[in-house]
């Protein structure tokens, strides 16, 4: 993550959500906020594990000890703000989706959201071993998964052009996928898979989930497409 996109994504928004302000204040703010995320941007490429501390962080930044806990809470706080910030500008609309065939549909959702983390693997598998090296409470201010923000338009959209059943919840198919992405995910970090491996689990754990809810139709397209990368 470079610091020219840090600076351009980081808005300040203070801890908590609070409404930005334009004085001086606020700016300083801002600033200190900025400054303790390209921190930790920085010290997480420079580690293999993902590792440093609070005293680090705030040495690194010029700052006091206090600050980054006066502004994030809390080093969970301080991590899913660098995420927030590394997603900023993710293409999240549906509109590429549309006209297209079920199985392209599912397949171009996978490319997209590995695309996503292909851009910077090290990082974020710095930044989820940074994560897992937290406390057990402190996993509950975890951001919600990058495959959310695209699998729940693609089941909505799948519904809506008649390929899945209505009777079958959509928000349980999307659960469904971003539990299975969620899973190659950690492994990929944990284990180092090249991003094609990442790529092919996605493919035929998607593919697979859709297979059982497809018409006969699109289920014969969807075992073509999975046959290519068998």
């Amino acid at each position: 993550m470079s610091k020219a996109q840090i600076s351009a994504d980081e808005d300040g928004v203070a801890h908590g959500g609070q409404v930005q302000g334009g004085g001086r204040r606020a700016q300083g703010v801002a600033d200190r906020r900025r400054r303790l995320v390209r921190a930790a941007a920085e010290l997480l490429a420079e580690r293999d594990d993902g590792a440093f501390s609070m005293p680090e962080l705030a040495g690194r930044a010029g700052l006091s000890l206090a600050t980054p806990y006066n502004l994030f809470g809390s080093k969970a706080g301080l991590l899913a703000r660098l995420l927030e910030v590394q997603m900023r500008g993710f293409q999240r609309d549906s509109d590429w989706m549309a006209g297209l065939a079920p199985a392209a549909q599912i397949f171009g959702v996978v490319e997209r959201l590995v695309a996503v983390y292909a851009r910077d693997p090290r990082f974020f598998r710095n930044l989820w071993k940074a994560f897992y090296g937290l406390a057990p409470g402190e996993h509950e201010t975890m951001p919600a998964s990058t495959a959310s923000h695209l699998v729940e338009p693609l089941v909505a959209g799948l519904v809506a052009d008649g390929a899945l059943d209505p009777a079958v919840p959509p928000a349980e198919v999307a659960a469904a996928l971003t539990r299975i992405f969620g899973t190659a995910f950690e492994e990929w970090a944990a284990k180092d898979w090249p991003v094609a491996r990442l790529a092919r689990e996605l493919r035929w754990g998607f593919g697979l989930v859709f297979l059982g809810l497809l018409s006969a139709d699109d289920r014969a397209a969807l075992l073509t497409e999975l046959d290519v990368i068998r």
